[in-house]
């Protein structure tokens, strides 16, 4: 059960990482690049090293 929740969250990370990528080749001008940046870095980082703990321990 770990192992497919290590999945899904490294699946997330994915389409974090994206969302980020998109958001800043489209420019959206409410939010400032920096911002969306600094937190899309972070979400990424803690669901992809969650999801590798989760997976490691399966």
């Amino acid at each position: 059960m770990r192992q497919k929740v290590g999945n899904y969250l490294l699946d997330v990370s994915k389409l974090i990482f994206a969302g980020v990528v998109l958001s800043s080749i489209l420019g959206f001008e409410d939010v400032p690049k920096l911002l969306v940046l600094m937190l899309g870095s972070l979400a990424t980082l803690i669901t992809a090293l969650v999801g590798f703990s989760l997976e490691k321990e399966g």
